[in-house]
């Protein structure tokens, strides 16, 4: 097959569907370089040819006469959004590789409408299911002791991907990727999750390929094997992102927490500095709190800290952020704010329920240009406060 798309990431992205399909590729990025590839495919003739109409160096369709000199009898296939067809060509849209196949007419390494391989998988999950399970508990590389969860569900998830008619090379099977999901939510780690599903792998490999038709054991292996690593792919991406939640966020009020405030800050600061704006850092602590862990147990301290944590996230403007740095600690990060809207905010925070508290805040770049200097100066201001309300009035 011969490509000739200028967009790179467009002409890799149908090399990768097309040779999914068993095609050959060529690649052409202009008129010149399709002309070229197109005079020399005698010693290895061009079946399709796909054309996007808009090259740097003249209209695509110009490419026609060479194709019909050099190439007599390949499919050519227009490149073409649905409210400008081609007409006497076929056409398909840019990301439409389903309809690219099935212009071209590729030739067949696709399975047949029922493979084998997936009528054993789907017949027998439960003992497949078990030699996954068996698998893993040999397998060196991972603990003695485990378990590959929803084991079953990912077994007929599998042979459901097995049945689809055509391969899966441009993303992750569509019920695959939901149990891989879960898997993902379930595994103790990335690197067991991993080493799980390559038992997979194996493990249905070794029950299928001595039932399969000479045929289809090729194509079968491939498809497991690119089935598979789409599910790897799901697990790692979801893993990743449930570490890093777990990394920057506070268990017990799931407010950010101090990792993800110096990582916010440093991105305010930038921000700030380029745009020559202000944000302003709002130091809080809850009164009272080790008094109500000794008289009432700590279960009530988090209690009042999670009331906390609510009455901060309903007061929020979008944009401003909350965090739990500390015990009783908590600050707001909040995108050019200026005095009155502190207030403001600490006002809705008292509004929405939140148990008694101190704040202070400072102000970028007035009262600092980083993080530690905010936190101390806001820190500073709260305490006065404090000191300033529990202070005695005067005698009269």
């Amino acid at each position: 097959m011969l490509v000739v798309v200028a967009n790179d990431g467009v002409r890799r992205y149908l090399r990768m569907g097309l040779e999914v399909d068993g095609a050959s590729v060529l690649e052409a990025a202009s008129l010149a370089d399709a002309r070229t590839l197109a005079a020399g495919s005698a010693s290895r003739p061009v079946q399709g040819v796909v054309i996007d109409p808009m090259l740097p160096d003249g209209d695509g369709l110009s490419l026609l006469p060479d194709v019909e000199r050099a190439c007599p009898g390949a499919r050519v296939v227009v490149l073409s959004s649905p409210d400008e067809p081609v007409p006497t060509l076929a056409t398909v849209r840019p990301g439409d590789l389903a309809g690219l196949v099935d212009a071209l007419a590729l030739p067949g390494t696709a399975l047949p409408d029922k493979p084998a391989a997936a009528e054993i998988v789907r017949a027998e999950v439960e003992e497949l299911a078990e030699a996954w399970r068996q698998l893993c508990l040999w397998d060196p590389m991972l603990p003695a002791d485990n378990e590959p969860p929803i084991a079953s569900a990912m077994v007929a998830a599998i042979g459901a991907a097995l049945a689809r008619p055509q391969p899966l090379g441009w993303g992750p099977d569509p019920d695959v990727e939901k149990v891989a999901e879960v898997f993902a939510g379930s595994a103790g780690s990335l690197d067991v999750a991993i080493g799980q599903l390559i038992c997979l792998r194996e493990a249905l490999w070794r029950e299928v390929e001595s039932r399969l038709p000479a045929p289809e054991r090729d194509e079968t292996h491939h498809r497991l094997t690119m089935v598979i690593d789409r599910a790897i792919g799901v697990v790692a991406s979801r893993t990743r992102e449930r570490l890093e939640h777990q990394a920057l966020v506070d268990p017990l009020t799931v407010l950010l927490n101090r990792r993800a405030l110096e990582r916010d800050a440093r991105r305010e600061v930038g921000r700030a500095a380029r745009h020559r704006r202000q944000f302003t850092v709002v130091m809080l602590d809850v009164d009272g709190l080790k008094a109500v862990n000794d008289r009432d147990g700590h279960s009530s301290g988090d209690r009042l800290l999670r009331t906390m944590a609510a009455g901060l996230r309903d007061a929020l403007r979008t944009g401003d952020s909350a965090y739990r740095i500390g015990g009783d600690e908590f600050v707001l990060l909040l995108p050019e704010a200026v005095e009155a809207d502190v207030e403001t905010i600490a006002s809705r925070v008292c509004a929405a329920g939140a148990p008694a508290f101190s704040w202070g805040a400072a102000t970028y770049p007035q009262d600092g240009e980083g993080l530690d200097a905010l936190l101390a100066r806001a820190d500073e201001r709260m305490m006065r406060q404090r000191r300033q309300e529990r202070a005695p009035e005067p005698d009269r």
